[in-house]
């Protein structure tokens, strides 16, 4: 191949899927995608090549690439962040005591998360019921927030009790708890 080829965007993409195998794989070079086929992505090639049982060319012929693209598409699985959970909130819907909705589980579930961190929230059982408990612990979190105890979960109050769950619980290993 002359090397007015061997340079570009193809290149560049292949460097890149190598870079994320490479996250799972510590057999793989890590690259720097600079769109060229240099040493160092024949190097990354070739260790890719000798871990598939492919022949250790150096050379991303077919074969290479369809399992550089087939292993590329499992590793992201592993180094990508979970896909998110986006819910339609209707305009105006207000989640209140006797509240009838299944985003009540998902309330409860965020609490409840929040208080295994922070202990000075009021817990809640996890029924899927907007009950008295649910509406206590909704304006112990109102009150530590500094908002006004309402007892309600309007849009606001849900982007806050997302934001602080994703904050808290990170990557839902248990953390000591804060404030007991």
């Amino acid at each position: 191949m002359a090397q007015a080829e061997l340079i570009g965007k193809p290149v560049r993409s292949l460097q890149t899927m190598l870079r994320t195998i490479s996250r799972v794989d510590p057999a793989i070079p890590v690259l720097i995608p600079d769109g060229i086929y240099g040493s160092r992505t024949m190097e990354a090639v070739t260790a890719f090549q000798r871990q598939h049982g492919l022949p250790g060319t150096g050379v991303a012929d077919y074969a290479t690439w369809q399992a550089i693209c087939a292993a590329w598409r499992e590793a992201t699985v592993q180094v990508e962040p979970a896909a998110p959970l986006c819910l339609r909130w209707p305009m105006g819907l207000v989640l209140k005591q006797g509240s009838d909705n299944l985003h009540v589980l998902l309330v409860e579930a965020m609490l409840h998360g929040i208080c295994q961190v922070y202990g000075n929230l009021e817990d809640c059982d996890l029924s899927g019921r907007f009950d008295e408990a649910l509406c206590r612990s909704v304006k112990s979190l109102q009150k530590i927030c500094g908002m006004p105890q309402t007892g309600l979960v309007d849009k606001a109050l849900w982007q806050m009790l997302c934001g602080l769950y994703e904050q808290c619980t990170g990557d839902g290993e248990r953390q000591r708890v804060c404030g007991k």
